[in-house]
């Protein structure tokens, strides 16, 4: 049977989601990746591509509003309140790191038949020279540290493929909220709890078939 191939964000919702969320989400998710029609997937995408340019703008809040402009030009249902909500929380956070962007690579990661497509949305570097691999999370939800622990450390274990030497982040556009993952994280831990979420995850799409 053909692995599942799903983005490491795809996932992290589904862990983040509950035990009754699950297979809601997961037959959602199952939707958008088998449909051929490209709106279907593509609700965020005029977002995130002006994030990547935001970070290269000498007028970042400019690429921001032709994001917002799309959704008043062709209307979709929550798009307009989404997209001015993460221009809200995600203007301030770029603002204030000062940083600017480069280039990400990408990365498969494996776990039993699952297969996690991992690429951070940014790719960024601070005035001292620190890099950050950020995989941005645009949902309504408010993201968590214990969910978004799962994101970083998936994308901590392909970093030398994504972006050598950066620290990954996951920011929580919506609020302006970043995460890191805390030196005080138990990993044995966590990599038990993303084993048996990856089988679950399997399990569910599976079932939803």
């Amino acid at each position: 049977m053909a692995p599942i191939s799903v983005t490491a964000l795809s996932f992290t919702e589904y862990v983040m989601s509950g035990q009754r969320g699950r297979i809601s989400i997961v037959n959602d998710q199952r939707r958008i990746y088998l449909s051929s029609e490209h709106w279907v997937a593509g609700f965020y995408n005029p977002m995130r591509d002006a994030m990547r340019r935001a970070a290269n703008s000498p007028d970042p809040e400019a690429e921001l509003e032709k994001a917002v402009g799309t959704a008043l030009d062709h209307p979709r249902a929550g798009q307009l309140r989404a997209f001015e909500e993460i221009k809200a929380g995600f203007l301030p956070w770029l603002l204030e790191t000062r940083a600017t962007g480069v280039p990400t690579g990408s990365a498969r990661w494996h776990a039993g038949d699952l297969e996690l497509k991992v690429r951070p949305h940014l790719g960024l570097i601070a005035p001292d020279g620190t890099r950050a691999a950020v995989m941005v999370y645009v949902k309504e939800p408010p993201l968590t540290q214990e969910s978004a622990n799962v994101a970083l450390r998936i994308l901590q274990q392909t970093m030398d493929d994504v972006l050598p030497g950066a620290t990954p982040l996951v920011l929580d556009a919506r609020r302006g909220q970043a995460f890191r993952m805390s030196r005080r994280t138990n990993l044995t831990k966590l990599d038990a709890l993303i084993a048996a979420e990856a089988a679950g995850y399997v399990v569910h799409w599976r079932m939803s078939a």
